[in-house]
This record gives structure tokens, sequence and C-alpha cells, in this order.
């Protein structure tokens, strides 16, 4: 798909931190303007660095769009797995399935369109561009693009990409880059709940040996590359989330089908970024040099799970110690931490935030918006946990009265620390460039 709205003038894009940051970019990354979807550039791998059209380093700071385009119940408007529902609606797939088995195929995805519209709206792009971000890492699944093959394999490849288009769109206008991040592969590449698909054991995970999943997803990454080819406000392409089966390590098996999915875009759009994942360490990915990936970016996710002030030391030596095994890898190419949470610990994220910023790292935190009071979501949501949908009982007229509910200006608010400073306002003290 051509863009005509789209021109490939330069941008300039932000790296400069403020002053009491750990330390500063070089001096020849400039400030984010604010600019139009129209002015936008696009970014190249250069190295390790980004660039954007007119030679300029840029480095990528923001947060997660998570829940958007796959619910995990624990963080979005849906009911937690237990019992009869746990079985029948515990993930993505299964509440789709149900969504169709009661209002029909027609009205499952209507359902989805709505709960789309509450929980991501004009106001959240708002409040992102606010933060001073200048990207944001969409997760999706096939299901967002594809919802006939929630019915079966046989009816796949009809793609929509109203919902992608819009999110893209949306924050172009407010001069934010678009990382589209494939979330849920086709029969799910790691069995989890954030795939869409949940596979209670990594043996039953066949994905990187299933020729059907495997084609499909080509196929898929194949009409996302062509349709996004000529637009500048998608900085790349995150070929796979956390692809390690079960949250296992990936190995020559998985780049192997990496090196099928990379080929499928490369035949399609030699222009965006492709972004490998590794589960989790330096390790689980090869020299790029291996398959001869280029315009690449390699990304890293990190959780320490260390919650409290007693525990920084701890984090700091965590979050230290992965990011020195990456770079003792030379791999020559951007890093980019693609999720990570430093809790409700506002000094572990100062200085999370401020050495990714030293280390030239690009950055998404996780996530946007939680449905809990946590430092997970910038933002969290206010409402009981009653009013979270039950898939299997609500009526239709009740969902959709809870999807509109779940947005952010009508029953959100910003995650706050004990000592009354604001995750977003953190963010912003390390997203935006000095004033």
């Amino acid at each position: 798909m051509n863009y005509k709205r789209l021109a490939a003038l330069a941008m300039c894009l932000g790296c400069a931190i403020s002053a009491f940051a750990l330390g500063a970019c070089a001096d020849d990354v400039v400030p984010t303007p604010n600019v139009s979807h129209e002015n936008m550039s696009f970014l190249k791998a250069v190295g390790s660095d980004v660039k954007n059209e007119e030679g300029e380093k840029v480095q990528l700071r923001g947060v997660n769009a998570g829940g958007l385009g796959v619910i995990e119940q624990w963080m979005t408007g849906f009911r937690s797995s237990s019992g009869e529902d746990g079985i029948r609606c515990r993930d993505h797939l299964t509440t789709s399935l149900e969504f169709t088995s009661r209002f029909g195929f027609e009205g499952g995805k209507a359902l989805w369109e709505n709960y789309y519209a509450g929980w991501w709206s004009e106001t959240d792009f708002e409040n992102c561009a606010g933060m001073g971000i200048n990207v944001l890492r969409l997760p999706f699944t096939y299901m967002n693009v594809d919802y006939g093959a929630t019915q079966g394999y046989d009816h796949a490849g009809q793609y929509d990409f109203t919902l992608l288009d819009s999110f893209v769109d949306g924050a172009a206008q407010h001069g934010i880059y678009t990382i589209l991040d494939l979330h849920g592969a086709y029969g799910s590449q790691n069995g989890q709940d954030h795939s869409g698909e949940v596979i209670d054991s990594a043996e039953d995970v066949d994905f990187y040996t299933n020729e059907t999943y495997i084609s499909l997803t080509e196929r898929l990454w194949t009409a996302v590359a062509e349709h996004y080819k000529d637009d500048p406000a998608v900085a790349g392409y995150d070929l796979l989330n956390e692809p390690g089966e079960k949250a296992g390590e990936t190995y020559a098996r998985h780049w192997d089908v990496f090196d099928r999915l990379y080929r499928a875009i490369r035949a399609a759009d030699d222009e965006h970024i492709v972004i490998f994942e590794s589960c989790w360490g330096g390790q689980n990915l090869p020299s790029p040099a291996k398959y001869g990936w280029e315009n690449c970016m390699y990304s890293f996710h990190h959780y320490t799970n260390c919650t409290g002030l007693e525990r920084f030391q701890e984090h700091v030596t965590s979050f230290t110690d992965r990011l020195d095994d990456v770079e003792a890898k030379n791999f020559g190419v951007p890093l980019y931490m693609g999720e990570f949470c430093c809790y409700d610990n506002p000094e572990q994220w100062s200085y999370t935030l401020g050495m990714l910023n030293e280390r030239g790292w690009h950055w998404t935190t996780w996530t946007y918006k939680v449905f809990i009071r946590s430092a997970w979501g910038v933002y969290n949501l206010t409402l009981p946990a009653e009013d979270k949908v039950n898939a299997h009982t609500d009526s239709e007229t009740d969902i959709r009265k809870k999807f509109s509910a779940l947005r952010t200006d009508r029953n959100a608010v910003k995650f706050t620390f004990y000592d009354g400073t604001t995750l977003f306002d953190m963010i912003k003290r390390f997203a935006s460039p000095t004033p």
C-alpha cells in the first residue's frame, strides 16, 4: 500500500536527556520538534546507530501499548482465568471463540472493535506526546489483522489493517513512531498468554517445526511489509515477541525461522528496520553476519523482579550485568530494551532509564496502562475488579459498557510513587530533549 499522505521529509528526533540523568547522548543527536505525520523520516540501522534520512542519530525512547492488540487478563479488562471460565476464556483466542459462539462471527469482531476503542483513544496519544516520547511499540497478533483465522487456518489470509493503520496514523500525528511487534504468531511462538494462545507445556509449542504456522506467519509479514513499505511513520518490524517456548531461550533452530521471516519481509521491503528478539541474553542471538541480516536491531527484555527500596542494588546489578552481557557480544547493531519494568521504586527507574540513555540503548517500558494500581502501567485504571468482562456470562450490552469504561480519560490515573512523583513524569524526565 502506498501512503499518498506521506512525504519522505526529514525529521529530527530527540536524544538529549535532562541534566540529572546518568549520562548525555552524543552532540550530533538532535531534539524532537513538533512534527506532523507528513514530515516523518525513514529510520535506518547504520552500524550500531539508528539514523534518520538526514543522517542524524535517533535514540528511540517510549512505552509499549500493551493490552490493546492482545489481552493479558491480569492487566486488561477481562476476568482472570479460574474454573470453567478459565478453561473457556483464558486468552485472546479462546475469548474470541467465546464471542463468536455467543454473538456470531461479525458480532464478535465488532466487540473487539469496541474494546480497541475503549482501551486506546486520542487522549492516549496526547498523553504519550506529553511524556515527550518518540516511539510506541504496538503488540499485535495475527487475530487483529486476520480475524477469520480464529475459525481455523483454512480461513486465514484475509488481512484487515484497520487497527494497525489507525494506531500508526494516530501516533504519527503527534510525531511518534510505531514499532509493529508481532506478539502472537499463528499457532503461538511461545505458548504464553501474551501470544494470544496459552499452551500448557513447552513440549507442546511446535511453532518452529510446524510448516503451516511458519508459512502463515511468513505470509502475514509479507503482507505487513507490502502495506507499510512506503510509510516512514513505522520505525521497524519486531519479528516475534519473546520467541522462546514458555519463556525458554532461543538458539539456531529459532534463528533459522527468524531468517525465513526476515527474508519474507525483505522480498517486499528493504527500507524498514527488522528487529530480532532474544530470550533472554546475548548468547540467544547470532552475529547478524551469520545470516546476512542488514538494517536490523537486536531487542532484549529484562525483568529483575526486584521490588522495594531494599532491593535497589540487586536490581542495579541485574540490569548492569544484562547490558554488559549483550554489549560484550559486539553485534554491531543498535541495541533495544524492548520491555522492562522497575516496579514501585523511583530510584530504580531513575537509575535504569539514565543508564540506558548513557549507553545509547533504545527503550520502551512495559507498559502504558494496566487494570491495577501498579507501576506496571504509566496509567492505572481505577475500576473495581468486578467491572472486568466475563466473556462467558456478560450480556453483549454489558460488555460494550465495560469496554467503554476502559477509556483513560474516564477511569484512569497516573501511577504515583511513594514520594509523590508519577511514572509519567519519570519517563518524561528521561525521554524528553533538554529544553
